[in-house]
């Protein structure tokens, strides 16, 4: 008996990985662990209507234009995967690690972005993970062999890019060990166009390899839900590709071993940090999102795919549902205080096991404050938009609306 050719549904994933050249497709290197993917190709036809003689409205042909793709997806957050989207729709990256507690020295001269070596007090031993800085400029790099009497010169290994910061002289390097803190800001600097990524997606109908991938994409709305009752820690997504394209060779999954967070594990902060005299209660459930302007941009080059995806500005807003203990979610939006607001969830575990999300409202701006007292306890529910401030900027300068820091023990370099 011959069996029908079909495909399950069940045996389908997402791989990603980072481009080089904005929609020049590349194998993925890690598995986005979603739960909906919902791709389209999105090509324009062009109508030949010009009039026949013939008692007809229809066109006469159907001439192919331009193209891009459309994607949907979203899932529970995953730590180490969180880094990815975050880097496409904002960009501007800060590495620090868990120091080794020893082996620490100093930059016996500057450094500059871009430099693939760096002078030192004291040696340091081939494939050593350093971090060299603090704050908004601090990143992590591996070691090569070192050279000289003192002081060392120490070439960097990784990444093959050099130093993303510029460093004074005397600037702290520390062997640091996992997890690493990643902090995203909005980029600002050179053309302020973020990384770009190509999103492999196993289906199983496509001929030779079961997989179409989708390169240049770059994402247009990331959104964050959670809800102590009932959810977990969930995210959902918009990106704009090239058109699809059959993957080279069959992708293999190969998903992480990080697990996903319920939602009561996350605590707000406002007027300052998520602990402590500023920790609130009584937030229930919320959203944060994220959205990002995209245009792609069709030039007389020969090619049906965009010249760019240019990507423009970023903006961030939220909503907070509170049971009132008081009358403080209203008053933030009638005095428009523009406090301080921090959100952050972890997974409760320790050592290299530890993983969090933290995000960083220098000021919010709460705009509405809808009281609702048809419940059994009275609630509020308050939206607000992030003000762009420089506290919040990241090594690139300027403003950012935000800073969203995830802590996962992925090896620096991968995003």
């Amino acid at each position: 008996m011959t069996t029908p050719t079909t495909y399950a549904p069940a045996k389908q994933f997402v791989g990603i990985a980072n481009e080089s050249a904005q929609g020049t497709a590349v194998a993925m290197t890690a598995t986005l662990l979603v739960d909906s993917f919902k791709p389209k190709d999105s090509p324009k036809f062009l109508e030949d209507k010009a009039w026949r003689g013939a008692m007809a409205t229809d066109s006469f042909a159907q001439i192919p234009g331009t193209q891009t793709a459309e994607l949907d997806l979203s899932g529970p957050v995953f730590l180490d995967g969180l880094g990815y989207i975050l880097r496409n729709i904002m960009g501007d990256l800060a590495v620090t690690g868990t120091s080794t507690g020893s082996g620490g020295t100093t930059l016996s001269a500057s450094a500059a972005a871009g430099d693939t070596s760096i002078s030192t007090a004291v040696s340091i031993p081939s494939g050593t993970l350093v971090q060299i800085g603090s704050g908004a400029t601090a990143e992590v790099v591996t070691t090569g062999t070192p050279s000289g009497s003192g002081p060392y010169t120490i070439p960097l290994t990784a990444p093959v890019d050099g130093l993303a910061y510029g460093h004074a002289s005397s600037e702290t390097v520390q062997p640091v060990t996992g997890p690493y803190t990643y902090a995203w800001s909005l980029l600002n600097s050179g053309n302020g166009q973020p990384l770009s990524h190509t999103l492999t997606h196993f289906l199983g109908p496509t001929a030779s390899t079961g997989a179409r991938q989708y390169p240049g994409a770059c994402f247009s709305e990331v959104g964050f839900k959670w809800n102590a009752e009932s959810d977990l820690f969930t995210w959902d997504a918009k990106a704009t590709s090239y058109p699809s394209v059959i993957a080279g060779a069959a992708p293999v999954s190969n998903p992480g071993t990080t697990a996903p967070m319920a939602s009561w594990r996350m605590s707000v902060g406002i007027g300052g940090p998520a602990s402590g005299g500023t920790l609130i209660r009584t937030v229930t459930d919320g959203e944060i999102n994220l959205k990002r302007e995209l245009n792609p941009y069709f030039t007389g080059n020969g090619a049906q795919s965009p010249y760019i995806i240019q990507r423009a500005g970023l903006t961030c807003e939220g909503k907070l549902n509170f049971v009132a203990d008081s009358e403080s979610p209203y008053l933030y939006m009638i005095n428009n205080t523009q406090p301080q607001l921090q959100l952050k969830i972890d997974n409760g575990l320790a050592g290299l096991a530890y993983g969090a999300v933290q995000f960083d409202f220098a000021q919010a701006a709460f705009t509405e404050s809808e009281p609702d007292g048809s419940k059994t306890a009275v609630e509020y529910s308050d939206n607000f938009k992030a003000v762009l401030n420089t506290a919040n900027a990241g090594g690139s300068g300027s403003y950012s609306p935000c800073k969203i820091s995830v802590t996962c023990n992925v090896a620096p370099g991968t995003y």
